[in-house]
This record gives structure tokens, C-alpha cells and sequence, in this order.
């Protein structure tokens, strides 16, 4: 057979070709399977979005609360440091204050020798 008996698909041949492709169930079947697919993936996509968002808003309100209790244990231990503290603590110790101060002088003036 010659080449030029082949008849090649003309433009119009090609375009009802394609509207049966378009028209035909396997494709619509197929645009439904993908439309449904997409549904399902944008519906699970949204609700571990807001999971998401709550374990946030969790998390804040943790950082918060350890932010609150830091300042308060920083007031503990500022009070509790404080001079007045201290000698309120002292006085149940049963300790008493020195009167006379006596300092020892060594006789030279190194303390180690080699």
C-alpha cells in the first residue's frame, strides 16, 4: 500500500474524537474519582490544621503558666534572701551575735612556701 492511500485524521475528526474522550462515562468516572479524592484530602488536611491549632493554644497557655510560676519562685527567692529574712532565720537558730573581734597575725608574711 502506498503512503499517500494512508489518510491521515483531519482537524474535525480529531475534535469529535475528543468530545467522545470528553463525553465518554470513563473519563467522567475518573473526573468524579479525582474530585472526591481531593474532597477527602482537603477535609483531612483541615482538621489536622485545627488538631494543630489547639495543641498550640495548649502549649501558650503552658508557656504562660511556667512564665507566672518563674516570677513568682524569682519573688521567693529575692524575699527569702533578703537581709530582714535573714535575720528572722537566725534568731530561731539559737545563734548569738559576736561583741569582741579578734584577728590573728601571722608572723611572716607568706602563707605556703614552696
Amino acid at each position: 500500500m502506498s503512503p499517500f492511500l494512508i489518510q491521515k485524521p483531519t482537524l474535525r475528526d480529531k475534535k469529535t474524537a475528543f468530545k467522545q474522550w470528553v463525553l465518554g462515562a470513563s473519563f467522567r468516572f475518573s473526573l468524579l474519582g479525582l474530585m472526591v479524592f481531593l474532597g477527602v484530602l482537603y477535609v483531612v488536611q483541615t482538621s489536622a490544621i485545627s488538631t494543630k491549632g489547639y495543641e498550640i493554644r495548649d502549649l501558650k497557655k503552658q508557656v504562660q503558666d511556667l512564665e507566672k510560676e518563674n516570677q513568682n519562685m524569682q519573688f521567693s527567692i529575692a524575699n527569702y534572701s533578703s537581709l530582714k529574712s535573714i535575720q528572722e532565720r537566725l534568731k530561731g537558730t539559737g545563734m548569738v551575735a559576736v561583741s569582741d573581734v579578734q584577728y590573728v597575725r601571722l608572723a611572716g608574711q607568706a602563707v605556703a612556701m614552696k
